[in-house]
């Protein structure tokens, strides 16, 4: 066959060979093509879902979807591409029946979406060109195309003669020249070289059930191709249709969707989780459900809960139900997460596919409650397929959805109970409570004692802001304090930042806080009954402090106990924190776990050891992280500060692909989060083509052993210099960034450092027995002495070395300026040192000889 060079993007009828007798016929009349396609679906988003939705049924388990960047071009294209079972000419032929279709008799271990068999001819209102490639199993690739303008005569006619569409066989020579030919076709090329990727298998099951096992490569593929688009067409919203694909289709650990180049995650929210439900897997309090009538006795039906073989609850006359229920600290409603591309709600699932997109209350009244907006139920609910609407985006009134409802209030209630009981922890009325109960005695020593301070312009340390002197806004507050009870407005929980106490009191709103950053409360503060715990002590913490003020202690001595007990709290809190040697080992080992939830946690912890401030993301359309490096400037005022978005990328193979890596979306997170440099950690990296990507969008790849490296350097050669790290940041090639960590690591090593026998001398010479408060400046005179050194160490360098050894053993040392808190006596202190610097990996160990 004689190929020509080039062909019109559309034209594909020029390649290939016709196959003969194929009998592939369309009998649509315009007037079918009306009533089936502008009137079925609302939008051409929904309309455009139909797709995805034949890919779902065709078992697909890798799904790419690519738009042209202006669909108002005239040569827009919009394409879908799965690797699910493809057609052959048998398969076009059942393709382009009209309103007959095996699905509803074909048996398969997934849930079919579709019914009917027309969803095909949802395009019609999208494009005036549809045209299938498809490899089938058989190995031959064949292509037939739809123009919907060969559908003549008349209007209104609901059927037409047989419009024959020829069937032709191309050879991969000939879909190379059709996609070279075709603008965006280099995107369809990579996607399906990359079609049978699942490094990034997510087995996340949020409608519950039977977790899918990872798939094995496919060797046929479907590529549905819209051209010459319509109006309707071109008023596609691609950035709703993300949304939409990731919330109301099946994604998860049943398919993969990349859009765009963009992987889709489960529609999972990054908000922290309040209390959570699986349902059937423990006892929701759900043992029936009443459907209720105006004209008969209320009629209750048992609700059995089963825990194998998943989680999942049986209700008559409804079937089996699975899911999950999430209550949110916060509000997750759309205007929060419209940009993550989830909300709060009832999600219903009927046979793999979300169907109520548009009406998160699926029918339901009277939810309007505070809980709502942080409650997010994922139900799947198959039972109700015999109810479902043609269009497949609503539920016919039924017995079944009565039943169905009923359920779902059920669940709300739940929820909302819980929501309760934590917004009682607020404690909002705590200075009437106190003061009708115990009268004015608890609350006058903190009335005293504010009103002193207020006169002497000196806030005692519990006081929010009292290293400056009371501002004119404390004052007016204080002036409305007309009796004990109003000492106290409230007990609330606020974010502040984690150097701050763990309870101050705040005299312009005359509210007692408990800062949710302080390391102790991240810790123990997870549950409803842990938060109220922590609430009523730290009441009986502040009042007791203002008390022993009143009693004459000095607000230098209170001072000192003040900061010897908010060490007690964050040494207790590090108790569960990594060491640095166990950070370095599992860099290296969650590398090449097969989830890259794993890497992502422990990458975390790697760079808050080096000395970054990390603020924890992760989930859909964001990074892992983001890092951010306060520096100052020598010489200067100013703070000079850098962020950095980071992502982990594991593979069990031990190297990351240059398509796993998605660097189109890397930069994005960079963008969206005013970031100034990426960084992307994997095991390995595939050279050549990620080189050229990663230096085009300036993202830094660095091996997972490399920033172990880092992380034992840090935590042998004392604080790592952020501003000089910061170079590493603008190297676009994994070797680069290898040399230059090598390059830094003798860097550091060739400055002189204080080494731990010297510390430990000085520690045993200054004498304790048990746990004990030092600071810097003692212990390095400590070492000058014994040493005859009168310049060396100074203060800095000993702060270097307890720097270090506070990440190898966090649970025992804490540095806070010239505070050093000491867990453990010395022989003791070097023991645990020892033991953790025989735990890094030994790769990573060199250049430690000196040190000890």
């Amino acid at each position: 066959m004689d190929s020509q060079p080039t062909v019109s993007p559309i034209d594909v009828a020029a390649l290939g060979i016709e196959v003969a007798d194929a009998d592939v016929s369309v009998t649509i009349g315009p007037q079918f093509l009306q009533l089936f396609s502008e009137q079925l679906y609302k939008s051409p988003n929904k309309t455009f879902e139909e797709l995805i939705s034949n890919s779902w049924d065709a078992k697909a388990t890798s799904i790419h979807v690519g738009f042209s960047p202006n669909l108002r071009t005239n040569d827009a294209i919009v394409w879908v591409l799965d690797n699910g079972e493809s057609m052959d000419v048998d398969g076009f032929k059942l393709l382009w029946s009209v309103a007959h279709s095996t699905k509803a008799h074909r048996k398969s271990e997934r849930p079919l979406i579709g019914k009917f068999g027309i969803g095909k001819l949802a395009t019609y209102v999208l494009a005036h060109q549809l045209t299938y490639i498809c490899k089938s199993a058989d190995g031959v690739i064949r292509t037939v195309t739809m123009d919907y303008r060969h559908i003549g005569g008349d209007p209104a006619a609901l059927h037409i003669e047989p419009l024959p569409l020829p069937v032709r066989i191309l050879t991969e020579d000939d879909l190379n020249v059709f996609l070279s030919g075709l603008g965006g076709g280099e995107k369809i090329r990579q996607s399906l070289d990359a079609l049978n990727n699942t490094e990034d298998w997510d087995e996340y099951q949020e409608f519950g059930g039977l977790v899918p096992p990872k798939p094995q490569p496919s060797g046929t593929w479907t590529l549905a191709l819209l051209t010459d688009l319509k109006d309707l067409g071109r008023e596609m919203q691609q950035g709703r249709i993300r949304r939409m694909l990731r919330t109301s289709l099946p994604l998860g650990g049943n398919v993969s969707i990349v859009f765009n180049d963009e992987p889709l995650k489960s529609s999972k929210l990054d908000t922290p989780v309040e209390d959570s439900w699986v349902i059937g897997s423990q006892d929701l309090g759900i043992t029936h459900i009443t459907l209720k009538s105006d004209e008969k006795e209320n009629e209750t039906i048992p609700v059995m809960a089963h825990s194998l073989p998943y989680p999942h609850i049986t209700i008559e006359g409804l079937g089996e139900v699975t899911g999950t229920v999430s209550l949110y600290r916060e509000s997750i409603s759309k205007q929060k997460s419209d940009a993550k591309g989830a909300s709060n709600g009832f999600f219903v699932n009927i046979m793999g596919r979300v169907v109520n997109f548009e009406d998160p209350y699926f029918g339901l009244s009277n939810l309007n409650h505070s809980a709502w907006a942080k409650f997010r139920a994922a139900v799947r609910v198959d039972g109700l397929n015999g109810s479902l609407a043609v269009n497949r985006e609503a539920v016919l009134e039924s017995r079944e959805l009565e039943i169905a409802q009923a359920f779902l209030k059920e669940l709300f209630n739940l929820a909302r109970t819980t929501h309760d009981k934590a917004k009682k922890a607020a404690w909002p009325d705590a200075g009437e409570v106190l003061t009708e109960t115990w009268g004015t005695v608890p609350l006058e020593p903190l009335q005293r004692t504010i009103e002193d301070a207020l006169n002497s312009q000196s806030l005692p340390s519990f006081v929010l802001g009292s290293e400056d002197e009371p501002t004119k806004e404390q004052v007016d507050s204080w002036d409305k304090v007309a009796s004990p009870a109003d000492v106290i407005s409230g007990v609330s929980f606020e974010s502040l930042d984690s150097e701050t106490n763990l309870v101050v009191y705040d005299i312009s709103t005359r509210r007692i806080i408990i800062n949710e950053n302080h390391p102790f409360a991240r810790e123990y503060a997870a549950t409803h009954e842990l938060r109220l715990l922590l609430r009523d002590s730290s009441v009986v913490e502040l009042l007791s402090r203002a008390y022993m003020i009143q009693m004459g202690v000095d607000e230098a001595t209170l001072g000192q106990v003040d900061l010897h007990r908010d060490q007690l709290y964050r040494l207790v809190a590090r108790l569960r924190r990594r060491s640095g040697a166990q950070i370095a080992e599992l860099l290296e080992e969650a590398a090449i776990h097969s989830k890259d939830k794993a890497l992502e946690q422990i990458l975390g912890d790697a760079l808050e050891s080096l000395g970054f401030v990390v603020e924890r993301l992760g989930g859909s359309n964001n990074p892992e992280g983001v890092a951010r490096a306060p520096i100052t400037k020598k010489g200067a005022g100013k703070k000079s500060s850098y962020a950095v978005t980071y992502d982990a990328k594991s593979s069990i193979n031990k190297k990351v692909k240059t398509g796993n890596v998605g660097v189109a979306g890397l930069v994005r997170h960079r963008n969206d989060h005013s970031a100034q440099y990426t960084l992307v950690v994997g095991p390995e990296f595939e050279s050549g083509a990620l080189t050229t990507e990663c230096t085009q969008h300036k993202v830094t790849p660095m091996r997972a052993r490399d920033l172990g490296t880092l992380v034992v350097l840090n935590a042998t050669k004392g604080p790592m210099d952020l501003e000089r790290l910061k170079d590493v940041f603008s190297l676009y090639d994994p070797d680069d960034v290898h040399e230059f960590v090598e390059s830094l690591t003798q860097e550091v090593i060739s400055l002189e450092h204080l080494s731990y026998t010297d510390l430990f001398a000085a520690l045993h010479e200054i004498g304790f027995d048990e746990p004990d408060m030092l600071t810097t400046p003692v212990i390095a005179k400590s070492i000058r002495d014994q040493t005859g050194n009168r310049d060396y160490p100074t203060k800095k360098d000993v702060y270097a070395v307890l720097h270090g050894m506070s990440i190898l053993a966090p649970n025992m040392v804490r540095v806070q300026g010239d505070n050093v808190f000491l867990g453990a006596r010395p022989d003791k202190l070097r023991d645990a040192i020892l033991a953790q610097l025989g735990k890094i990996p030994s790769q990573l160990a060199s250049d430690l000889t000196g040190i000890i």
